[in-house]
């Protein structure tokens, strides 16, 4: 095979100083990234250091199958290999340690009588080491510890596990690189850089989107968020002393609740199960067992997930069916968005921003900011996000039957908002609280329904509740599935849905002035003066 070059940089001495050049380098056309036994052995000094090792510890790790299994030293062995396996380049050394090694009976007998690392994996690989009587050996399940790693590797304390390492592989980074490379440890103490090279190694596909669904169902089965870590928020009594010693006293329990999650088409993507696990460990996490609204084609996929899913259709059937689940079990619904990252509660400086800063629009700006940024906030749970809002609407003069969030993730300009609640303010459907109430949503709309769901509310109560201090960090812009597949990049839909709501609700909504005809504001006041 011709071989194939590579482009690298590298800083050359020049009359006129150091200069980066392109340096071209001549690598294996046919390398596999790590020895599979394709090509004659060699006797390395690392694999003699690897084999040095075992001669210590009594047993070897050997990678059989794809699978790295410990085998005694005392395992009895026999090597068949044929007249004329060793041909080509490196064949004498190959043949010559042959001779010595193969009178061996035992695993052990072969290290010392000078066995390379590669000369086992080329005998095992091809079928010429055979087991007396038969292969007796431990499935390694644990990585290598630390101790045991080779030289110049320390632990990669401030990296996140890649979801496709197997379990017995280790993650560490090279200290004897500049820019601390990533590199993973197989059991038998060898080093790799990509994870094709490990694929060939273990003999299947890591990751794609089997291996996430299956990375999915482990770690939402130990409440666990993606990098296997424990979901931690502060703590709830924090959230709670923002209330008011009436609105404690109205303070629901978490059984009062009934936790909704609306999702479509997310389960089959590779954002969108990232998103599902960073909601629902949240959710586990913090006591709620949440029931997942999705479409019909998409309910098996959720269900492979550890979901409990149920059949919701379109958007606002499911919103719809989640109401009257919640209704007929005499719970409060609160409905949730697939892909929230995170709750915030931001305690800062409550008072009126505009007072302080002489009415200057730049600098209560700037004021806003420089709050947001400060450590006056809180990362709520879900749960304790939904009971603080349930308290403050039962609390509420007029009795609001539906609560949410601010409706932005600028936490800036819920600070600007003023008041750390308002009562006729647009409530985002991502996350809210809804009381008992008669309000649904109209499934006539296929975008903004949670702005015709808040004029409803508006209508039949007089009031809603949204707490402007309490932030969601959300991806339902730019994350695949959901409302997002409803939308087209000409904004049709978004129009034709803006023309429906601008009938039913006159003089309520006009369109944005500086994000285009597919935004809206709304003003309920509006309504009541036209």
């Amino acid at each position: 095979r011709q071989p194939a070059t590579a482009c690298v940089s590298a800083w050359r001495l020049s009359p006129g100083g150091l200069v980066m050049k392109e340096v071209r380098q001549k690598r294996s056309a046919d390398s596999d990234g790590f020895y599979s036994g394709r090509h004659m052995p060699r006797d390395r000094i690392a694999g003699r250091a690897l084999l040095k090792r075992t001669l210590k510890v009594g047993s070897a790790v050997l990678e059989i199958g794809g699978h790295f299994k410990r085998v005694s030293l005392k395992h009895r062995i026999r090597f068949e290999a044929p007249q004329g396996t060793f041909s080509g380049a490196n064949a004498a050394s190959a043949g010559t340690r042959y001779e010595k090694y193969s009178l061996a009976k035992t695993l052990g007998e072969a290290i010392r009588l000078g066995v390379s690392e590669e000369d086992l994996v080329f005998h095992l690989r091809r079928g010429f080491l055979r087991w007396v009587p038969e292969l007796r050996a431990t499935k390694v399940t644990k990585p290598l510890p630390p101790c045991e790693w080779p030289p110049g590797i320390r632990e990669a304390d401030d990296r996140q596990r890649p979801f496709w390492l197997p379990e017995d592989w280790a993650q560490g980074v090279k200290t004897t690189c500049k820019t601390f490379l990533p590199v993973y440890i197989a059991p038998n103490g060898k080093t790799y850089y990509h994870r094709p090279t490990i694929e060939k190694i273990v003999m299947r596909q890591l990751g794609g989107l089997e291996g996430m669904r299956e990375h999915a169902f482990k770690v939402l089965s130990e409440a666990r968020d993606w990098s296997e870590e424990k979901v931690r928020f502060d703590p709830d009594s924090k959230l709670f002393a923002c209330l008011s010693k009436q609105e404690r006293a109205c303070l629901p329990s978490v059984d009062e609740f009934h936790f909704c999650v609306v999702s479509a088409r997310r389960a089959s993507e590779r954002t969108g199960i990232r998103g599902i696990v960073n909601v629902q460990s949240r959710l586990l996490a913090s006591g709620a067992h949440p029931r997942w609204y999705v479409d019909e084609g998409s309910v098996q996929a959720y269900r492979a997930l550890g979901l409990d899913a149920v059949v919701g259709g379109k958007l606002c059937p499911s919103r719809n069916r989640a109401l009257h689940d919640a209704a007929r079990m005499g719970k409060v619904c609160v409905q949730i968005s697939d892909d929230i990252i995170r709750w915030s509660y931001y305690r800062g400086a409550l008072h009126d921003l505009r007072g302080t800063c002489g009415g200057d629009a730049a600098q209560m700006l700037k004021r806003a900011n420089e709050l947001a940024k400060s450590d006056d906030m809180l990362t709520v749970s879900p749960v304790a996000a939904a009971r603080f809002l349930l308290a403050k609407m039962r609390a509420a003069e007029g009795g609001p039957k539906l609560g949410g969030v601010y409706p932005t993730g600028n936490a800036a300009m819920g600070l600007l908002s003023g008041s750390p609640v308002s009562s006729d303010g647009f409530i985002l459907g991502d996350f809210f609280v809804a009381d008992s109430s008669p309000c649904r949503f109209d499934e006539s709309i296929t975008l903004k329904e949670d702005y015709d769901f808040t004029c409803s509310h508006l209508q039949r109560h007089g009031c809603v509740l949204r707490a402007n201090r309490l932030i969601l960090q959300a991806t339902h812009e730019s994350n695949p599935g959901g409302a997002v597949a409803e939308r087209d990049s000409k904004g049709i839909k978004e129009r034709n849905n803006i023309k429906i709501l601008m009938h039913k609700w006159p003089g309520v909504f006009r369109l944005h002035g500086t994000r285009g005809d597919t935004q809206i504001t709304m003003r309920w006041k509006r309504r009541e003066q036209s």
